[in-house]
């Protein structure tokens, strides 16, 4: 998939996104969960611990996997006291409920799909922090760790909740940002209308892909599906190896010990004499061979973003273990089988959304 900040308008809206603030409505799958045995079904179907005791106000990322230890979704657990809210990707409500409903045999559970009541904005930049502060009203402390909380704007009667989520320590809040989500129409109103007040640059649903290609972010249906493990897709950080089991959990244990995860995501930079708009349409669904020609991985995403002097072309993909070094060059093998004169993929990172392994409770 490919996406442009290169024309004024989108570049304008990428710089607020990276230098200020910046919201964007959020096509996540909003679900409802009722029901006293919600948290436990989720802590046994899922690869990170959902402490079923846990006190309201917790949000955990964790990840939903086949019997192949393949990602069904990546989703985000708030405990809101009376229900669970389950984010899940853009587009994956009704898989999610179709797994739930699969392994739901005698447990009290309700899913109900809401995403259309609720009224999701994203808030992401180096001063989104200030920003949702000043819209909040909450102290700068209370934005450090994952949290739901119900708040309130200017005034306004109608409760916002607030959706802190879980993100890597290397990268901090900047990456992930803030989710604000109004529960009725009059709140979606009052805030949007309060970020704008705070200087808030509302981006289109194109400049918040290029952010999430720049901010390497997997996105089902494209570096997240069946087709992968979350090991090879960075996301260790929402993996607890020390909890009980779920589905998929031998073979996600098996691959992490004997070390046998065959690819992983990898951040790209595409190096290029010709035109980064004709260099992307020659990247997509590209692969990547090594000297030899020898296969080596695919090209998932593509942006092309502003940079010093011009622009640059980035993108995600996977690379083979034996080749996913940071600094590492391959050749960029087209599609239709043709290599597209000079480009080489120089991988720049591999990236990690909720950071490196958690450590056991205690260390």
């Amino acid at each position: 998939m490919t996406a442009f900040a290169t024309d004024s308008h989108t570049a304008a809206e990428f710089r607020a996104a990276v230098e200020s603030t910046a919201v964007f409505p959020n096509q996540a799958g909003r679900l409802k969960l009722v029901g006293e045995d919600a948290r436990d079904l989720l802590n046994r179907l899922s690869t990170n611990l959902i402490d079923p005791d846990a006190a309201p106000g917790s949000v955990v990322a964790t990840v939903l996997t086949s019997d192949r230890g393949r990602i069904v979704d990546l989703v985000y657990v708030a405990h809101c006291g009376d229900h669970q809210l389950l984010l899940t990707s853009p587009g994956q409500q009704q898989a999610v409920i179709e797994f739930l409903d699969k392994y739901t045999i005698m447990e009290e559970l309700e899913v109900e799909d809401v995403s259309e009541q609720l009224t999701m904005l994203t808030v992401t930049g180096p001063e989104a922090v200030k920003v949702v502060q000043q819209v909040t009203g909450l102290d700068a402390s209370e934005l450090t760790t994952p949290a739901v909380r119900t708040v309130n704007v200017d005034g306004n009667d109608s409760a916002v909740s607030l959706i802190v989520p879980p993100a890597d320590p290397a990268t901090g809040r900047e990456r992930m940002g803030f989710h604000l989500v109004a529960l009725d129409a009059a709140g979606a109103s009052s805030l949007t209308a309060a970020l704008a007040d705070a200087g808030a640059v509302q981006i289109s649903a194109d400049t918040a892909e290029v952010l999430r290609i720049a901010r390497q972010q997997p996105l089902y249906g494209a570096e997240m599906s069946e087709t992968y493990n979350p090991l090879e897709a960075g996301l260790i950080g929402a993996i607890d190896f020390h909890k009980g089991c779920y589905i998929g959990q031998e073979v996600i244990a098996r691959l992490d010990t004997y070390e046998k995860v065959q690819k992983y995501l990898v951040a790209l930079r595409f190096e290029t004499q010709n035109d980064g708009d004709n260099v992307t349409d020659a990247l997509d669904g590209a692969r990547l061979v090594d000297g030899d020609g020898k296969a080596m991985g695919l090209v998932t995403s593509t942006t092309v973003v502003p940079a010093p002097g011009g622009e640059s072309v980035i993108g995600l993909g996977y690379v083979r273990t034996v080749a996913a070094e940071i600094g590492n060059a391959l050749d960029v093998v087209a599609e239709n089988g043709e290599v597209p004169s000079g480009i080489k993929g120089h991988i720049t990172a591999r990236p990690q959304l909720f950071g490196g392994e958690k450590p056991m409770l205690g260390e």
